[in-house]
């Protein structure tokens, strides 16, 4: 009780996650937007971040990036983290993550050592530094995928999901191709493989859930309209299940074998009905198709 009445305005920002996915172009823009940045915040000084929010010269906002060390990094965090609400900090966690192969590829190509340089592979560390972290994604105010992201994408992607300012919670519908990988940051997954394909009808197979005609092939089936009756049902039953438990972000997954017909028809119909039927910001993302809404 008595850390919550000696809150301050400060904002403490934590910015972790997976080695190689972003980190360090997250810190850039919260930079940009006057938060005194600590890269690579060693872990054991959390118990003076008090005395730096009050000798740092952006004294109200503070962004650090910390990285996985050894085995015992969450353990130390979480006893750290405790620290902050004891001295009666706020913080927020964004959680950066991507795909192993993507991870690799970004190391190959920048020459860099792996932080946690426990094996002599870099895949070894990699699958290491995953397991370590693995339980901690929960904890996030921000889950975000990087894999298929550009930097500027991922600064857009944090200037309209953490600075917009706006307090009503954010509805993020994506479409996926099951055979290119699942997105790592989504909370709720549905998979359409269980629908005919339009990929075997000669007419629709080069097009796209955004052409007419594949929508209304997908949407002319019966299980089509029945499942997404039940579908929109419960997305509509959840959204404000999530809100009420404090969740800012609400990510969802419309996936199929390729991510082009089945998952972008649905994606679509979801986002023009929920725009009607909610009041939080609704938008969409066609990861394999490409085509953006934004919120």
């Amino acid at each position: 009780m008595e850390a919550k009445e000696n809150r301050t305005e400060k904002e403490l920002v934590i910015v972790t996650g997976m080695s190689g996915a972003g980190k360090s172009e997250a810190m850039n823009c919260f930079e940009d937007r006057d938060y005194f940045c600590i890269d690579n915040f060693p872990i054991n000084l959390f118990q003076y971040l008090d005395e730096i929010f009050l000798n740092s010269r952006k004294q109200e906002k503070i962004a650090i990036a910390i990285d996985v060390r050894n085995e015992q990094f969450i353990k130390q965090l979480n006893e750290k983290l405790k620290i902050l609400e004891q001295k009666g900090i706020d913080y927020k966690i964004i959680y950066l993550d991507a795909r192993t192969e993507v991870l690799l590829s970004r190391y190959e190509l920048s020459r860099r050592k792996h932080p946690l340089n426990m094996y002599d592979t870099l895949i070894s560390n990699i699958e290491a530094e995953r397991k370590i972290m693995e339980n901690f994604m929960v904890k996030a105010d921000l889950v975000i995928d990087t894999s298929t992201l550009s930097v500027k994408e991922l600064q857009a992607l944090l200037e309209k999901e953490f600075f917009s300012g706006n307090k009503k919670m954010n509805v993020s519908i994506s479409s996926f191709g099951f055979k290119y990988g699942i997105p790592l940051d989504l909370h709720l997954m549905f998979d359409l493989r269980f629908l005919p394909n339009p990929y075997y009808i000669e007419s629709l197979k080069k097009k796209t859930g955004n052409h007419k005609d594949v929508s209304d092939y997908v949407m002319g089936m019966p299980e089509s309209q029945d499942f997404y009756k039940m579908l929109l049902e419960m997305l509509m039953y959840l959204i404000p299940k999530y809100e009420k438990e404090g969740k800012s972000h609400l990510r969802i997954g419309i996936g199929c074998s390729g991510g082009q017909h089945r998952s972008v028809t649905f994606v679509n119909k979801l986002y023009e009905d929920l725009s009607k039927k909610v009041t939080y910001n609704v938008g969409k993302y066609h990861r394999e198709v490409g085509a953006k809404t934004e919120i």
